[in-house]
Order: structure tokens, then C-alpha cells, then sequence
């Protein structure tokens, strides 16, 4: 990548933070910038699902670590991850990992082979 090119991408980074440091701050969630880690992600209000909860107001994402449920290893639940899966899918605020990917896929795997047992679903050919 040339300088400039990454230059550039910086100052888009930081225009991104901004504008979502600066609606927290409209909103009342912050006071102050001071209140966000530089290593964090700051939330969006305006797409986060706060499932009729007013009193969680989350203004950040950062690494989560958990360990899976299903194999027990310590995973890492990334900030950027957490960004996706809360403001692009719409999932509840308090919805958390618990499986790592390989698990996550088997389960998927799982149920879908119940479906079709159960007739809810056609075979795949």
C-alpha cells in the first residue's frame, strides 16, 4: 500500500470514529471523547438493537475472552466482530458468543440435519 493510499485510509478511520464519538455524545451516552479507549471500537446508536432496554447503553467494543461452551478452548471474541454482529445483523445488545467457529458450524450442521429428519427442511442433493 503507498503512503498515500494509507494515509488516507487513516483519515477516513478517524472521520468514522468521530462521527460516532460525536452522536454518543449528542445522545447523552459520553461526555467527553476521554471516554472511549483509543484501542476500541465506538458504537453506533443509531444501529445497535437495544431490545426495549434503555438502561444498557454500551458505547464501545472491545476483545471479549470467553471459552467455548460446547469444546471449552479460550477464544477471543474480536471488537470488529462484536461491531458486526450487533449494528449489521441486529442482534439484542445482550447477546454474547459462546461457541468458537468450529463449533459454531458444527451446531448449524446439527440442526440442520434435524430439519430435515423432521421434515421441516428438503435433503441438499
Amino acid at each position: 500500500m503507498t503512503r498515500r493510499k494509507d494515509k488516507k485510509l487513516k483519515e477516513q478511520g478517524a472521520a468514522w470514529r468521530k462521527s460516532r464519538i460525536d452522536k454518543l455524545i449528542s445522545r447523552g451516552w459520553i461526555t467527553s471523547e476521554s471516554e472511549i479507549p483509543r484501542d476500541a471500537i465506538p458504537v453506533d446508536p443509531d444501529l445497535i438493537n437495544l431490545s426495549n432496554g434503555p438502561y444498557i447503553h454500551p458505547t464501545y467494543y472491545r476483545p471479549i475472552h470467553f471459552n467455548c461452551s460446547d469444546c471449552g478452548k479460550p477464544q477471543i471474541w474480536t471488537a470488529e466482530d462484536q461491531r458486526w454482529f450487533y449494528e449489521t445483523t441486529g442482534a439484542p445488545i445482550y447477546a454474547t458468543a459462546k461457541r468458537c467457529h468450529l463449533c459454531r458450524k458444527k451446531e448449524q450442521n446439527r440442526k440442520k440435519l434435524a430439519r430435515v429428519a423432521a421434515g421441516h427442511a428438503k435433503p441438499e442433493v
